[in-house]
């Protein structure tokens, strides 16, 4: 950004000008001199004088440049950097490449500064040497860091993947090469650009400082809570990432405490686990194997266990997400709650009492679970399974039919046509369910079905056994006031009719 001037800066042939000028202009009573012609004395002594003043004026511009920290160079760079406590680094710091990159090409340009910080566990913290740009349509971008300290051990590939000040657009960060030691002597650009975030560091106190704090030793995921359950005067920091031992939370402790504000109450540690139980019967488009059933098991577990993986502190998990994820797979036709348990139910550790339900504070009336403050959603598969209940495009709904009929009644040849009648009428039932609402079938519909073959009057008794391949459930219809269920997937099979006149055994 260039300086705005606060003089006129003139040059040789302006200030040779203007002199000339203003000794032809007789102004204030003196005699005009006009002979400005090369070689003559008027004009001979003006661009003497004109030089050592425009020298002056070079020199001045120089001084005012070299007071400010965009535009002095050099040894002046470096006296303006001591101001802050700061030294030029002589070499022997680590070096290397960044990547900063993305999962989907990059919708606009995405502008990284120099001076970007990138830090990594058990490792020194790095910045970036040079300005870059992730182009628009492009995944990653390939930039210079270099170790804020000198001195040091090569750090291993991959060492480095967190960003303490995050940058939009940018999803991962990480150096694909070795970082070593190098002898090169840090330049005005990369002077300037620390001496810029050490003025941002001094700024402690704030939000943005205890989120570097905190990221400078490789936290990924940190989340800075003002006032939590409403008690004015105390800071939370969430610390999101799931492997923080005992040492490094207690580093990260000591360096929020250096810039903590004053008078604030701060609390550290990491996001509290919020456990879901997934519960769900699914509905496959074949028959298939115990194997191949197993198989279709296993994809789903490594499709939540990645989803719930990847959840940030303090997102939600939504029941229509889940749903998508289980019907992403080929096989997978349909989805549906088990009984009235729900799709997905929240738990957390009570000391003493092992896991408790939280249904009744983060659970939603659609199903879906929310996070509070601090809080990570996440599986817990040793002490809560996921229920996945895998079931054939149909299911059996097998009916067994008892009729007695009075003495001497025809029976030769009705008991197809009474096989038949019954099963038309559970076929008109399960053409009404659907999945929300299973059908009901009333007895009195049976007996009016059967009365059409056999005369009211001839019926002593008519009992129907509907048993449910899913569940084993059996409901009887035996009077006007019994009634059997049936859902949309049940196929009605009459099993067994057993035809006796009254006062015989079979």
């Amino acid at each position: 950004m260039a300086l705005e001037r606060v003089y006129l800066k003139k040059g040789f042939s302006e200030v040779v000008d203007a002199l000339l000028a203003d000794i032809a202009s007789g102004l204030g009573g003196r005699l005009a001199l006009t002979d400005a012609n090369e070689g003559s004395v008027v004009r001979t002594l003006a661009e003497a004088f004109a030089r050592e003043l425009a020298v002056c004026y070079e020199q001045l511009d120089s001084v005012y440049r070299n007071a400010y920290l965009d535009s002095a160079s050099g040894p002046a760079l470096d006296n303006v950097v001591a101001l802050l406590g700061l030294e030029r680094q002589r070499g022997g710091h680590l070096e290397g490449t960044a990547v900063f990159s993305r999962g989907q090409p990059a919708p606009e340009d995405i502008h990284i500064p120099l001076g970007t910080l990138v830090a990594g566990r058990d490792v020194p913290l790095f910045a970036t040497t040079a300005n870059a740009v992730l182009d628009k349509g492009e995944r990653l971008v390939v930039v210079g860091v270099r170790a804020v300290e000198p001195g040091g051990t090569t750090v291993k590939a991959g060492a480095l993947a967190s960003l303490p000040r995050p940058i939009a657009g940018i999803d991962q960060v990480s150096n694909p090469g070795d970082l070593v030691l190098r002898q090169r002597e840090e330049t005005d650009d990369e002077l300037r650009a620390r001496a810029r975030r050490l003025v941002l560091s001094s700024n402690t106190g704030t939000v943005a400082a205890l989120e570097e704090a905190a990221r400078s030793l490789g936290i990924r995921e940190v989340q800075v809570i003002e006032n939590p359950g409403g008690r004015p005067g105390e800071v939370e920091v969430v610390l999101g990432d799931r492997d923080i031992g005992s040492e490094l939370l207690e580093e990260v402790r000591n360096r929020l405490e250096n810039v903590r504000p004053a008078g604030i109450v701060l609390r550290c540690g990491p996001a509290t686990p919020v456990f879901v139980q997934i519960t769900a019967t699914l509905t496959l488009n074949a028959v298939f194997s115990e194997r191949e059933q197993a198989d279709i098991l296993k994809r789903l577990r490594a499709v939540l266990t990645d989803y719930f993986g990847a959840l940030k502190v303090g997102e939600a998990v939504r029941d229509a997400k889940i749903r998508a994820l289980l019907l992403g797979h080929e096989a997978v036709v349909g989805c549906e709650r088990t009984g009235q348990r729900p799709l997905l139910e929240p738990f957390v550790w009570k000391d003493g009492s092992g896991l408790e339900s939280v249904a009744y504070r983060a659970l939603m009336g659609n199903g879906d679970v929310l996070a509070g403050p601090g809080e990570r959603i996440g599986l817990y598969p040793e002490a809560l399974p996921l229920r996945l209940s895998l079931e054939p495009p149909k299911l059996d709904l097998w009916v067994d039919t008892t009729l007695t009929v009075a003495a001497g009644t025809p029976t030769a040849g009705v008991q197809a046509r009474i096989t038949g009648a019954i099963k038309d009428v559970f076929d008109k039932a399960a053409g009404r369910a659907t999945p929300d609402a299973p059908a009901s079938i009333a007895y009195a519909a049976v007996r009016e079905a059967v009365t059409n073959i056999i005369p009211p009057e001839a019926i002593v008794r008519l009992r129907v056994t509907v048993t449910h391949q899913r569940d084993g459930l059996a409901e009887e219809l035996d009077d006007d006031t019994d009634q059997a269920s049936i859902g949309p997937r049940e196929q009605p099979m009459p099993r067994k009719l057993t035809l006796r006149a009254e006062g015989s055994d079979g």
